[in-house]
């Protein structure tokens, strides 16, 4: 496969929402973050580079894009309904950030990201709280006090829990 560029949090978040309203399996901003996190740790594992080009801080409930999880805060824990949205002065249009990739490569995280929307959200979360890059972490997150996921800790998170993801 070809290699692809680096992608904006949000462009990737607005793909998970498309795929997930597409295949009719609600989305609410919890789960987009850990579908979120295990994708990177997808292309980091399997293609040896990340596919956002964002950081993910490891929260109360696991890892998470704090730009994506700002966009969407607004739903609560309600099924996100539509895709962030921005609005271009100059052009006077509304538009969304979406993924620049080869088809062929949205074809394979479709597939990868359907699988993970077959996971309940609380599994999701389970996941994340029993690997080390977390787990390790506690009393800092508990705490309040921001930490980043390395790339080696979001790819390994993601190694260990490929089975239960389906992927």
């Amino acid at each position: 496969m070809e290699k692809f560029e680096l992608q904006s949090p949000m462009a990737v978040a607005n793909f998970i929402i498309g795929v997930a309203k597409k295949e009719d399996k609600p989305v609410t901003n919890l789960k987009l973050q850990k579908v979120l996190f295990f994708l990177q740790g997808y292309c980091l594992s399997e293609y040896d580079t990340p596919l956002i080009n964002g950081n993910f801080s490891k929260w109360r409930y696991g890892p998470v894009e704090e730009e994506v999880y700002g966009d969407f805060k607004y739903y609560g824990p309600a099924p996100i309904e539509n895709k962030s949205i921005y609005f271009n002065k100059e052009k006077i249009e509304f538009y969304s950030e979406e993924v620049n990739l080869p088809n062929e490569f949205k074809k394979i995280l479709q597939e990868v990201i359907s699988k993970m929307l077959d996971v309940e959200t609380w599994e999701l979360v389970n996941l994340t709280h029993y690997h080390s890059s977390w787990k390790d972490y506690k009393e800092q997150v508990l705490a309040q006090i921001v930490i980043h996921y390395t790339n080696e800790e979001i790819a390994a998170c993601f190694n260990d829990c490929r089975l239960k993801l389906g992927v």
